[in-house]
């Protein structure tokens, strides 16, 4: 039991990271609002199912259910601002910048949950920082890059919103259980895009004659992923749980490069690189 996260983290890498890849390539067919709103609609379908078959009778404090809501919120707007980046970035660029929150909720889980950081998850941490950094640095190219710059703002504030939602929902599985905090997700998220399709769609829903079957498998793909990686996080320490999950921008990176044929500079090679490397030095 006490390596029961580590399977259902490899799922995790592989639900995300090949379902990232057919997301870009979807959105190039349907808006963020339509994709929310499907996305959201098999949320509430898939982890409606979930909670139904293995929910166990048991009562919850006020403030459990509440902190479980913000939880799930928080994610909510993860996924927003997430579609929004990829629509303006390079998906193997804004996925490894979103896929890389596990310094943030590091800290936050060892200012608020009590777990220790080694001096490896301190490297990690330094090592992400940097690589970011990177990222973001653009030299003088005549405005070229700003489609790229705004997707990296999206995508850092996703990386935070996800973080912060990734050791909130620990506590909050703590207190309530994994199963009642996915059918919380499964009420909340999806109420949250549909305000949001509601707000940017004007309630007209296009669905793409073509590629139907990419949009639909990225969108499972996607939900599966979420599940799990809160069971993942439910079964073992969030502080090496979402370091490993967080691999999957690499399955991203290869599958993108062979299936959209996207280029990276030498300098955003080096800051994958970067990145890369932080990622075990969070399990030292």
């Amino acid at each position: 039991m006490e390596l029961l996260w580590l399977p259902f983290s490899i799922a995790t890498i592989f639900f995300y990271g090949v379902g990232q890849v057919l997301a870009k390539e979807s959105r190039a067919r349907i808006s963020s609002a339509n994709y929310l709103l499907l996305f959201g609609a098999s949320v509430f379908a898939i982890y409606g199912l979930f909670w139904l078959v293995f929910r166990e009778p048991a009562e919850h404090d006020g403030y459990s259910w509440l902190k479980a809501c913000i939880a799930a919120a928080l994610a909510g707007g993860a996924y927003m601002s997430y579609f929004e980046a990829i629509k303006h970035g390079k998906i193997s660029i804004v996925g490894t910048i979103v896929g890389a929150y596990a310094p943030w909720t590091v800290i936050l889980a060892l200012v608020f949950l009590g777990e220790a950081m080694s001096i490896g998850e301190g490297v990690g941490v330094a090592l992400v920082v940097m690589g970011m950094l990177v990222f973001t640095y653009r030299s003088n190219n005549g405005g070229n890059g700003r489609p790229e710059k705004l997707g990296i703002l999206f995508a850092l504030g996703a990386f935070f919103l996800w973080g912060t939602s990734a050791a909130m929902s620990k506590d909050v599985m703590t207190d309530i259980g994994q199963t009642d905090f996915i059918g919380v997700f499964a009420v909340v998220c999806p109420t949250m895009w549909v305000i949001y399709w509601c707000a940017t769609a004007r309630g007209k829903l296009n669905v793409p004659s073509e590629g139907l079957k990419v949009l639909a498998l990225s969108i499972i793909m996607l939900t599966l992923g979420g599940i799990t990686m809160y069971l993942a996080f439910a079964n073992g320490p969030v502080s090496i749980a979402s370091p490993i999950t967080n691999l999957y921008p690499m399955l991203t990176i290869a599958v993108a490069k062979v299936r959209l044929r996207e280029q990276l500079t030498i300098r955003q090679y080096g800051a994958l690189a970067m990145l890369f490397a932080a990622v075990p030095m969070f399990s030292l």
